[in-house]
């Protein structure tokens, strides 16, 4: 059994396990927007007013099968409003997925030099890196991105760099 989950983590694993893997992540992906646009649906009127910039959105978690019991997807729809300051540095209780739906989002883990991330694109942060560049890349554009964050079950996502 171990040697089967070092098979599906490790990225050296058969043309198999790279099919699993991205199954997976599709489905997680697949399951996060659908779940996003139903929540905008739902929340239409009152979403607009209740977001600020660069407010969080969701809370949904969705628990992972084995090998992946003692972890948790925690997902989150992210705004950040044109002009909203950038956010302070921080931390995530494991790894990041990030798929950017509207706006181009300007992007750092670790004070490397920020990069573009445009709509359709994706986006990773290894567990234990620091984000340090969450804004928008054009001060006049509201970007929409939605967050996946993979780690230990019913952990707090999101820690304050000190």
């Amino acid at each position: 059994m171990e040697s089967r989950t070092e098979d599906r983590v490790h990225s050296n694993v058969g043309e198999a396990g790279k099919n699993e893997r991205r199954d997976f992540l599709n489905a997680l992906v697949a399951a996060a927007l659908m779940t996003t646009v139903a929540s905008e649906t739902a929340g239409a009127p009152q979403a607009a007013s209740a977001q600020v910039a660069g407010a969080a959105r969701g809370g949904m978690r969705q628990p992972l099968p084995a090998p992946f019991t003692d972890m948790d997807a925690a997902f989150a729809s992210l705004t950040i409003r044109p002009g909203a300051p950038a956010s302070r540095p921080h931390t995530h209780s494991g790894f990041v997925l990030g798929y950017v739906i509207e706006g181009d989002y300007l992007f750092a883990i670790n004070n490397e030099t920020p990069r573009v991330v445009h709509p359709g694109e994706i986006f990773y942060e290894p567990p234990g890196a620091t984000h340090t560049t969450h804004a928008s890349a054009k001060p006049d554009e509201t970007v929409r991105l939605l967050a996946i964050i993979i780690g230990p079950k019913d952990a707090p996502t999101t820690s304050p760099v000190r």
